[in-house]
């Protein structure tokens, strides 16, 4: 009966196999894609089960796990019939000497992929693995179609003939055995059918039939290569039918699908070649391997859950009373979370960055007021080391511009921070000066200069990449994350400047920093005016606060309390509907990641099940998590109002909540 094909999109199934489920977050993050549908184990028995029950693309699995390795799933893997055949890509961080590769391949795997994986080449190696996938899918079903399209026309397109059983001798034949293999039909009839198969196909053919016969089949396939009569050969595929003592058999000629088998075959030897060079071409590379950007988005989230609480806390005690001893004490703890806010922000915004996601903004600023403001927060940090911290701006240099003054300002802090720290004695200064002024711009040179360690001509062209510092131990003894410097080379050139570096070991740093600022009116320039929340009066708010963390619930409800306002805790989103539901509320703050039911999930439900006036609540995120995959709007397309980030500052807050309320009303 002929089967029709239907012509839809079925996804094509990736599984990921570690026994770190926020690994295979990051992965499934880094190669999800349309079609894509990834199934996820964290275990060998899990993988095999898996592998089993679903038919997979690819595999990614990582070698070192618990009870059973990745190389003994693979193993378990290809001498399973039903999985034999599926690619297997290696994922792991250990030693990448021959013998370690040679095993994996041993196993079954088509490739290797090594920790820290590069994602240009993750993705890369990803996606030809599954186009190979695709085509080999594509040709069966093309050779089902053809299968189908065959059973609907006359067996003369294909040999058909009847031979006995016993003897194998052909007693009827058509046409088609002398237009496919060259042989007169009357010289066939009378001879065994086993004299024009392959010598080398003979025994294993004869076989074939005498084992499907024993087993009483009354119709088999196989295929084996025929002899043609001018010495070539074809490949048929042989469909046999017994009855009555006779066999009916339908011989169609498939060469060109072996061909093109064969073709795919060397294809794939061709690819396993080339991507062990690729992976040998990786191991040079890694000295500049990306970090990746859900990774440093998982850690964001890790870290600033419980820094929003230390920072919190401390900022709520430090308005109390307090002894001087205790009021020192207290702000050394919020110095020391600020400053890993700040490391933390430097990865950040380094991945934004090369995600193409940082944005430069145009508003009119006070040039000369975040200068001297910038100068005063650093002073404390040079008074510590006996350092001089000079500024000088000449008078030629305009007040007022028109520009993006946080990253300005962070440009400059940076190089700022970074001349402090390596200068232990003389000073640092940062000199302001115009090198071309005309009506409606101005072109500003900003320079930091210190008389510190210096920096060596031979790694003067290295400072401004990812995560290099001039020396092997200068992390260890500075510290840093070794972005600063990259950061600001990349808000440089987003800002279309420049910035040079000229430095002498032991005699100290400069960095010059070039910028073109418009001076234009700020009344052509959208200014952002807001309150900075402190004079703000909420009221007795009714607050639905959706927090699973207990240290940040109480941090939360401290300050909403000091705000005036009456709290309502949820540990999830799930419960957060339960009370939404019994009780009515003047806003919402949600936290992102949840257990049973995260904010995100809840938020949809809110906007699309629940009835007014409910369904409009406003909706404020709360959370520590960074999207580096998707842009900041995530949570607004969600349907949520506004979002802070952990660690929040409580005026920030009352000024959203202000906001939102008012919007509302």
């Amino acid at each position: 009966m002929f089967k029709k094909l239907q012509n839809k999109i079925v996804p094509t199934n990736i599984l990921l196999v570690d026994d770190k489920s926020e690994n295979i977050f990051a992965l499934e993050k880094l190669l999800e894609g349309e079609g894509r549908h990834f199934l996820k184990a964290t275990s060998g028995k899990a993988a095999l089960k898996m592998a089993i029950s679903h038919d997979i693309a690819l595999i990614l699995l990582d070698v070192q796990m618990p009870e059973m390795n990745g190389f003994e799933v693979a193993e378990i893997l290809k001498s399973n019939k039903r999985t034999a055949n599926i690619s297997i890509i290696f994922v792991t961080a250990i030693s990448k000497e021959q013998k370690y590769v040679l095993k994996g391949y041993e196993t079954g795997a088509v490739d290797y992929l090594f920790k820290p994986l590069d994602i240009e080449i993750t993705k890369a190696k990803v996606s030809t693995y599954l186009k190979l996938y695709q085509q080999q899918k594509e040709l069966a079903e093309q050779y089902v179609i053809q299968e189908n399209l065959a059973s609907l026309v006359d067996n003369s397109m294909d040999i058909t003939c009847i031979f006995d059983l016993n003897s194998f001798v052909v007693e009827e034949v058509n046409q088609t055995f002398y237009t496919l293999l060259g042989y007169n039909v009357e010289s066939v009839i009378g001879t065994p059918l086993v004299q024009y198969f392959h010598s080398e196909d003979v025994n294993e053919t004869k076989k074939i039939i005498q084992e499907e016969l024993g087993s009483n089949s009354d119709i088999f396939v196989f295929e084996n290569r025929m002899k043609c009569n001018d010495g070539t050969e074809k490949w048929m595929r042989w469909k046999l039918i017994v009855k009555n003592g006779k066999c009916f058999a339908n011989g169609a000629d498939i060469t060109i699908r072996k061909q093109t088998e064969r073709k795919l075959s060397e294809n794939l030897a061709y690819l396993v070649r080339i991507n062990k060079e690729l992976g040998e071409a990786k191991r040079v590379a890694e000295a500049s391997v990306k970090v990746k950007q859900d990774f440093m988005a998982n850690m964001s989230h890790e870290i600033r859950t419980p820094m929003n609480a230390i920072i919190g806390f401390t900022g709520l005690l430090l308005r109390g009373e307090l002894s001087d001893e205790q009021r020192s004490s207290l702000e050394s703890v919020k110095i020391s979370g600020e400053n890993l806010i700040v490391i933390i922000n430097d990865i950040l915004d380094f991945s934004k960055i090369e995600a193409g996601k940082m944005s430069i903004e145009a508003s009119e600023f006070d040039l000369r007021t975040i200068l001297k403001e910038l100068v005063k927060l650093q002073k404390q940090s040079a008074d510590d080391k006996g350092v001089s911290l000079v500024l000088n701006i000449e008078d030629e240099v305009p007040a007022k511009v028109i520009g993006d003054s946080v990253r300005v300002n962070q440009i400059l802090l940076n190089l700022m921070s970074n001349a402090i720290k390596f200068t232990s004695k003389g000073k640092v200064e940062l000199a302001v000066k115009v090198l071309h002024d005309s009506e409606k711009e101005v072109q500003l040179e900003m320079t930091v200069e210190d008389s510190g360690i210096g920096i060596p001509a031979n790694k003067l062209s290295d400072i401004f990449e990812s995560f290099t510092q001039a020396k092997g131990d200068t992390t260890r003894k500075y510290g840093g994350t070794g972005l600063g410097l990259t950061i600001v080379k990349k808000l440089v050139d987003l800002m279309q400047g420049d910035i040079k570096v000229i430095s002498e070991p032991e005699k100290g740093s400069k960095f010059i920093v070039t910028l073109k600022l418009p001076k234009e009116s700020a009344a052509n320039v959208q200014a952002k005016e807001e309150d900075d929340g402190k004079d703000i009066v909420l009221g007795k708010l009714q607050v639905l606060l959706a927090e699973d963390n207990e240290l940040n619930q109480i941090l939360a409800k401290r300050v909403l309390n000091n705000f005036g306002c009456e709290v309502v805790i949820a540990e999830n989103g799930m419960i957060a509907l339960e009370k939404l539901r019994e009780n009515d509320f003047d806003v919402i703050l949600m936290d992102i990641m949840m257990p049973e039911m995260d904010g995100i999930e809840a938020t949809k439900i809110i906007r699309k099940d629940f009835p007014e006036p409910k369904k409009n609540i406003p909706i404020l995120a709360m959370t520590a998590f960074i999207f580096t995959e998707s842009s900041d709007n995530k949570y607004l397309e969600a349907g949520m109002d506004d979002y802070i980030l952990k660690p929040f500052n409580p005026d920030k807050l009352k000024q959203k909540i202000a906001k939102l309320v008012q919007k509302q009303a």
